[in-house]
């Protein structure tokens, strides 16, 4: 990424300008000329650390579901204990769909935020690097002398531009006669997904994770749609799949007959031969 340093020459005159003005107030009432000169620029010491840039927005390894973003961040000084001033010089930043890097500050000081629209994003994975510049100066009392310094960072974000629906397909089912109440439902989808649900015969949706069993369905016609939702909140759908269950009758047990018949035989068997026996008693007795 090429984010090139800018604003270091414009920023000395105010660190300047900075130095001229503790140096006067130091010589108040007094006609000696300011005696603090510039010694030129120096790389910063270890105790001196870099802005530190603050990405609110887009979310890092987000995907979103539109064609622009809100980049949204703050830039802090440069934190120093040896420096005597420090501040904010440039700040720009690079899109990885851009041909080039755009400055969004130059030569200014402070702490600043940033909230930048930025739209016709194309789909896709994308990278936004951004670099802010810090400048500042140490002063040295007993020489007289200050010496101004240059240090700068850089934080990158990623996220996905994904504005396509996912695609559902229904492996199993259509226009199929199931001789089960209990039917399998298998489809695919073509991208990771967040949440996949099934609506049977137009019934509120049920939330699934994956390839499932519709259970205990009456016989008749019966229809299935399959939901998915993609990781940047994008919804697509099957087509909706019509299905018919014919579980068959039970047929008759072909052992209870004889049984029954038995039955029936016996009992009457049993009635004849109580009627004979009474018929017998009641003959000795006359």
């Amino acid at each position: 990424m090429a984010l090139t340093r800018k604003g270091i020459i414009p920023s000395l005159p105010a660190l300047t300008l900075l130095v001229l003005l503790v140096a006067s107030a130091n010589l108040v009432g007094s006609c000696v000329a300011n005696p603090y000169s510039y010694r030129g620029q120096v790389p910063p010491d270890q105790e001196t650390y870099p802005p530190a840039i603050t990405i609110a927005s887009p979310i890092n390894n987000t995907a979103y579901n539109i064609s622009r973003v809100l980049l949204t961040f703050n830039v802090t000084a440069p934190q120093s204990k040896t420096a005597s001033s420090t501040g904010v010089d440039n700040v720009a930043y690079k899109a990885d769909w851009q041909n080039e890097a755009i400055d969004i500050l130059q030569g200014g000081q402070g702490q600043p935020s940033f909230n930048l629209l930025l739209s016709n994003i194309p789909e896709g994975q994308h990278s936004i690097a951004i670099k802010a510049d810090g400048t500042g100066i140490y002063v040295n009392e007993e020489e007289l002398s200050y010496k101004s310094f240059f240090i700068s960072s850089t934080s990158t974000i990623s996220f996905t531009i994904d504005c396509t629906a996912p695609t559902v397909s229904v492996l199993s089912l259509a226009g199929k006669t199931c001789n089960l109440s209990d039917v399998p439902l298998y489809f695919t989808v073509n991208e990771p997904v967040s949440q996949i649900a099934y609506s049977l015969n137009g019934k509120e949706n049920v939330t699934v994770s994956g390839n499932t069993t519709l259970t205990g369905l009456a016989n008749g016609d019966h229809n299935v749609t399959v939901y998915a939702m993609d990781e940047a909140g994008n919804i697509g759908k099957s087509e909706t799949i019509s299905f018919t269950v014919a579980v068959p009758e039970p047929e008759p047990d072909p052992e209870a007959f004889p049984v029954i018949l038995v039955a029936a035989v016996a009992v009457a068997s049993l009635g004849a031969l109580t009627s004979g026996m009474l018929f017998y008693f009641k003959k000795r007795k006359h």
